[in-house]
């Protein structure tokens, strides 16, 4: 695996685990998140897992069900990015 598909899993991961993070925060459920988002439960797990590699839409919907803006929930990434 190449350094720039490492980072890219480390992004991945920082993005699942702020966003479980901000839903757990919440007291979403992943449904209820993913209602919110206007996306399958699937993906929000697949997320939270680092499984999944969200696209722009994707990120747009996240934030909108967690009620925050994009570049807020990006710097919650940041944040633990630099924290791990």
């Amino acid at each position: 695996m190449s350094e720039s598909e490492r980072e890219a899993r480390r992004h991945m991961r920082a993005l699942g685990e702020a966003v479980g993070a901000l839903r757990a925060e919440r007291t979403l459920t992943a449904a209820a998140l993913a209602a919110a988002a206007g996306v399958e439960p699937e993906r929000i797990e697949a997320l939270e897992a680092g499984e999944l590699d969200p696209d722009y839409e994707l990120l747009l919907a996240l934030a909108r069900g967690l009620g925050m803006r994009a570049a807020t929930l990006l710097g919650h990434v940041e944040e633990l990015e630099r924290e791990g």
